[in-house]
């Protein structure tokens, strides 16, 4: 058993929520029980309070999902191709929210939080954190990211998209870029 506090919460909290546990099909098995795997994916905000599976009544085979800071496409090239060359993607989904942390955060306040913990730490002037102004534009800018990309695919970076989730309503606002 883990020592840790919150590592000894979580694993009892699993073992409760194991008992109910439905298993998720293999890959090589969606085909047979009618599914398919699943081409579209969703880049969304890591904030805990934004859950696609909820916003958007999912079901056990949904959409793949990268979470990060602001749903920020930059940081997730890397993982999107890699996963398109797995499952063949046909859509991208990018779904900014209101009430979103990053519209604080600062990127001056992450450096200078970095130069106090970790001032052995190098480059930090240089780096940038995520921190979004304007939310709207914000959508924009990770659609002109992925759709400048060398790296994806023509028709992936036509068949992109841009949402903001309202968290007060649940509901869509469109993005256009």
């Amino acid at each position: 058993m883990a020592s840790n506090t919150i590592a000894s919460k979580l694993l009892e909290q699993n073992k409760d929520a194991a008992k109910t546990y439905q298993p998720m099909p293999l890959f090589s098995e969606l085909s047979s029980l009618g599914l398919e795997v699943p081409h579209t994916l969703i880049i969304t905000c890591a904030d805990p309070r934004i859950s696609p599976e909820k916003f958007l009544d999912l079901g056990p085979v949904g959409p793949v999902i990268i979470r990060n800071v602001c749903g920020h496409v930059a940081p997730a090239l890397n993982d999107i191709v890699s996963l398109d060359s797995l499952v063949n993607f046909t859509d991208v989904i990018i779904v900014h929210h209101t009430d979103c942390g990053s519209l604080m955060m600062k990127n001056e306040n992450v450096r200078n939080y970095i130069k106090k913990e970790l001032p052995e730490a190098k480059d930090v002037d240089s780096m940038k954190f995520g921190g979004t102004i304007e939310i709207h534009q914000s959508v924009k800018d990770d659609l002109a990211i992925l759709r400048a990309s060398p790296l994806i695919k023509k028709d992936l970076r036509e068949h992109s998209y841009g949402f903001i989730l309202d968290i007060k309503t649940g509901e869509f606002i469109t993005v256009d870029a």
